[in-house]
């Protein structure tokens, strides 16, 4: 039987990015939002490929 693909983990890379940001605001009293989309974007994109891995590997057990 089919299973259903792995969502995309969005409410993840906002999270960090929001993380970033509310850190730069604190620790530099400035928003980089390029940066921020960036470092979150690779997160949520790692987090992905770790649920996808997990899923394939369960599935052959």
């Amino acid at each position: 039987m089919a299973e259903p693909p792995q969502p995309i983990p969005l409410a993840e890379g906002i999270g960090i990015f929001l993380g970033i940001v509310g850190w730069d605001v604190l620790t530099a009293g400035e928003v980089e939002l390029l940066k921020a989309s960036v470092i979150a974007a690779a997160g949520a994109l790692a987090w992905y490929g770790v649920r996808c891995w997990r899923a394939s590997r369960d599935r052959r057990h």
